[in-house]
C-alpha cells in the first residue's frame, strides 16, 4: 500500500482545509505542536475511525468546528488507485459517512486494505504494539503466524525422549500443566506420608517399663490349700499320726536342706577349681598335684565342666524337691492344727485371715497381669508402628521414582515446547534483526516453563531501553508484522530526530512506503519529498 494524498478540514490542529500529496519517503517537518503527529491521527482516522489506541469515542475534530473531514488517497497492493473519505458531525451521527471510491463503505471493506484494527494500528503507529500487555502482544503476533503441527517438531526428537513422551502431546501448555500438577499431587502424597511416619515414629519410639513377675504364687497355692483344708471335712486319722507325718517331712526338708547345702559348697570348690585350669596353660591334677597340660589338660577341663553341669542339675532337682515338702509340711500342719481342736471361733478367724490372705495375693497378681497385659499391647503397637514406617518409606520411595520420571518427561516436554514456539516463530523473527523475543520464561519459585513475550534490543530488556533504542525497536516489531501479514502498510517513524544513528530509510524504505516526523525547532510544518536524497539520518 502507498498513501498519495491527505485532505483534512476541520479535524484536530487543522481548522481550516489542509492538504498535502505523500511520497515514497515522507519527510513530516516543523517546530513543536505544528502538527506533524496529525498527519498519523488523520490516516489511522480514515482508514478506521479512531485515534492512535484504537478509542472510536474520542472527538478528532477542531475545537472550534462541528464537522471533520478527511479524505485520504492511496493505491492497493496490487497498483490499483483509491479514494476513502470520512466525515463526522459532532453533534449529528445521521450526517455521518464513509465512502470508498465513492460509495459507501463499511468496516469490512475498508479492512480489506488495512487488515484487522488491532493489526494496522501495530504497524502504523509504532508505540501502539509496545505499550501492550506482553500477553496481547503474543495474541496478536501469534493470529498471523501460520499454523504448525506438532509432529514436526516431534518428529525432531530422539527415540528416548519419545518414548517418555508417549505419543504426540495434543496440547502442549496443557500437557505441561498436568506434569506439574502430578508432580504437585505426588509431593502432597509424600508430605501426607511423611506426617505418617513421624506420628508412627512416635509411637516407636516409646520407652516400655519391664514387665514385673508374680513372685508370690507359692504363697498364693499354699494359702489357697490351708483354705481348703480348713473348710473341708476330712476324716480325723488321728492326732499322733498326724504328728508323725509333720515330723517325718520336717525330718526330710532338713536333709534335703543340708544336701543341697553340702552340694553348692562342693560346687563353688568345683567351678573354682574348674576356672584355675582353664584360665592357666599348664595347671595341677587337683587330687595327686602333678602337673597336667596339653590333651590331659583339656580333657580333664571337659570333665569338670560335665561334672559341673550334673551337679548343677541335681541341685535343681533337689531345691524343687524341697519346695514340694515345704508345701506338703505346711498342709499337714494345718491338718494337725485341725486335728487339735481348735475352737470353731478361731477356725473361723484362722479362715477369715487365710481368705484375706488369698484376696490380697489375687489383687496383687491381678495388677501384675494388667500390667503386662498394657505392656503386651504397647509392644505391639510399637511392633506394628516400626512395620508401618518401613511399609511408608517404601511408598515414599515409589513416589520418588515417580516425580523423577515426571521430572524427566517434563524437561523432554520442555523442550518440546520451546522448539514448537521457536519453529512456529521463526516466520517471524527472521525480519528482526537487533530485537529478539523471548517467548518462555522460568517461574523463579517452581522452576517450570511458561509462555511469554519478552522483547530486546541488543540483549536489554524493551523497559530499560533508551528512547533512540525504543524507537528503533518498535520500528523493527512494526516492520516484521507488515511483512508477516503481507499489508505493505506505510511506517511511520515520529520523532527521528532523537535517532541520528539510524539508517532507518535504507532499512526499511525499499519496499515500503516511510514517512518520518521531524522537528525543525521554530519552523512551521513543512512535508516534503526526500525519496532521492541523501542527506536525512546518515549512518553513524
Amino acid at each position: 500500500m502507498k498513501l498519495t494524498y491527505l485532505k483534512t478540514v476541520g479535524f484536530r490542529k487543522f481548522e481550516q482545509e489542509f492538504e498535502t500529496n505523500l511520497y515514497d519517503i515522507t519527510t513530516i517537518a516543523g517546530g513543536n505542536t505544528k502538527g506533524k503527529t496529525n498527519i498519523l491521527y488523520a490516516i489511522i482516522w480514515a482508514f478506521l475511525g479512531t485515534n492512535l489506541t484504537g478509542d472510536d469515542k474520542v472527538w478528532l475534530g477542531n475545537k472550534n468546528s462541528d464537522d471533520c473531514y478527511v479524505e485520504l488517497k492511496f493505491t492497493d497492493n496490487f497498483g490499483t488507485n483509491h479514494t476513502l473519505v470520512r466525515y463526522k458531525n459532532k453533534y449529528d451521527n445521521q450526517k455521518n459517512f464513509v465512502l470508498l471510491d465513492d460509495k459507501k463503505a463499511e468496516p469490512e471493506d475498508i479492512q480489506t486494505f488495512c487488515g484487522e484494527k488491532k493489526l494496522f494500528l501495530s504497524i502504523l503507529n509504532p508505540n501502539y504494539f509496545t505499550s501492550k500487555k506482553p500477553s496481547e502482544q503474543k495474541k496478536l503476533l501469534d493470529a498471523y503466524l501460520p499454523e504448525l503441527s506438532m509432529k514436526v517438531v516431534y518428529d525432531k526428537l530422539d527415540d528416548a525422549d519419545k518414548k517418555c513422551l508417549d505419543g504426540i502431546p495434543d496440547n502442549i501448555t496443557e500437557y505441561l500443566k498436568e506434569l506439574n500438577s502430578t508432580e504437585t499431587l505426588y509431593e502432597d502424597k509424600i508430605k501426607n506420608i511423611r506426617g505418617k511416619i513421624e506420628y508412627a515414629q512416635n509411637i516407636a519410639n516409646e520407652k516400655l517399663e519391664d514387665k514385673k513377675t508374680f513372685e508370690k504364687a507359692e504363697e498364693l497355692s499354699l494359702a489357697m490349700q490351708e483354705l481348703s483344708f480348713l473348710t473341708s471335712k476330712a476324716p480325723n486319722i488321728g492326732k499322733n499320726e498326724q504328728q508323725k507325718i509333720v515330723n517325718e517331712l520336717t525330718f526330710q526338708i532338713s536333709q534335703l536342706e543340708k544336701q543341697i547345702k553340702d552340694l553348692t559348697s562342693k560346687m563353688e570348690a568345683g567351678k573354682k577349681t574348674y576356672l584355675s585350669i582353664k584360665g592357666q596353660s599348664i595347671a595341677h591334677c587337683p587330687m595327686c598335684e602333678q602337673e597336667i597340660g596339653g590333651q590331659s589338660r583339656t580333657t580333664t577341663i571337659v570333665n569338670m565342666k560335665k561334672e559341673l553341669e550334673l551337679s548343677f542339675a541335681n541341685r535343681t532337682k533337689l531345691e524343687e524337691d524341697l519346695s514340694d515338702l515345704k508345701s506338703k509340711l505346711i498342709v499337714e500342719k494345718c491338718k494337725l492344727h485341725a486335728l487339735e481342736g481348735v475352737p470353731n471361733i478361731e477356725q473361723e478367724k484362722q479362715i477369715a485371715s487365710v481368705q484375706q490372705q488369698i484376696a490380697s495375693l489375687e489383687q496383687e497378681m491381678h495388677e501384675i497381669e494388667k500390667h503386662n497385659n498394657t505392656i503386651t499391647l504397647k509392644q505391639q503397637n510399637i511392633d506394628e508402628a516400626t512395620q508401618n514406617i518401613i511399609t511408608l518409606k517404601k511408598q515414599i520411595s515409589e513416589y520418588e521414582k515417580l516425580i523423577n520420571t515426571v521430572k524427566q518427561t517434563r524437561s523432554i516436554a520442555h523442550k518440546l515446547f520451546i522448539n514448537y514456539i521457536e519453529e512456529k516463530m521463526n516466520f517471524a523473527t527472521k525480519h528482526l534483526n537487533n530485537v529478539k523475543i523471548r517467548y518462555y520464561s522460568v517461574v523463579k519459585d517452581t522452576g517450570e516453563l511458561k509462555e511469554d513475550f519478552i522483547i530486546t534490543y541488543c540483549g536489554n530488556e524493551f523497559k530499560n531501553l533508551s528512547r533512540s533504542e525504543t524507537i528503533a525497536t518498535s520500528l523493527e516489531l512494526c516492520n516484521m508484522l507488515n511483512k508477516i501479514s503481507g499489508l505493505n502498510i506505510p511506517l511511520f517513524i515520529d520523532d527521528s530526530e532523537s535517532c541520528a544513528d539510524y539508517n532507518f530509510i535504507q532499512k526499511y524504505s525499499q519496499n515500503t512506503q516511510v514517512l518520518i516526523a521531524k522537528v525543525e525547532k521554530g519552523q512551521a510544518l513543512d512535508i516534503r519529498d526526500t525519496s532521492l536524497q541523501n542527506d536525512y539520518l546518515q549512518v553513524a
